[in-house]
């Protein structure tokens, strides 16, 4: 990996993990921002996934996945705690990833409720394509982090 990220980017290679950070944290910043002062409309959505969750559980997450996107994106952004950011930044895309593909293939006109109250069209496969390509940033953060902390 890191001969092809010195390959594409040459001397400027050690730029890649900053890009991979601040792309990242602004999406989780902004996702959880937007969602912020709306956990009834969060809270719908959750419960119109179908997955029978208890509503104490539908409560207690869309009150707290806002405000944790936000955090995590301030952390990601700063780079703090990069080798625990990450792995909790791919988990929670790779859950979505989950979620969304899941109501997709259940034939739900749901949705996915991922950048807050006005982001109301029907997740479809596309919505599960553009998780999947933010969860590639956060993969290759895990595994930079990890090979930094090893040298």
């Amino acid at each position: 990996m890191t001969a092809l990220l010195s390959a594409a980017f040459g001397p400027r290679a050690h730029i890649a993990p900053l890009i991979a950070r601040i792309a990242l944290g602004l999406i989780f910043l902004a996702a959880g921002a937007l969602k912020i002062g709306h956990a009834s409309d969060l809270a719908a959505t959750i419960t119109a996934f179908g997955f029978g969750l208890p509503p104490v559980l539908v409560a207690i997450a869309a009150i707290a996945l806002p405000p944790f996107e936000v955090l995590l994106g301030v952390y990601l952004i700063g780079g703090w705690l990069l080798s625990g950011t990450s792995v909790v930044a791919a988990a929670m895309l790779a859950l979505f990833i989950g979620v969304v593909a899941s109501v997709v293939a259940r034939g739900l006109n749901v949705s996915c409720g991922c950048f807050g109250s006005a982001d109301t069209a029907p997740a479809t496969w596309w919505t599960v394509a553009r998780d999947a390509v933010f969860l590639f940033p956060a993969i290759y953060l895990v595994w930079w982090s990890r090979a930094s902390e090893r040298k």
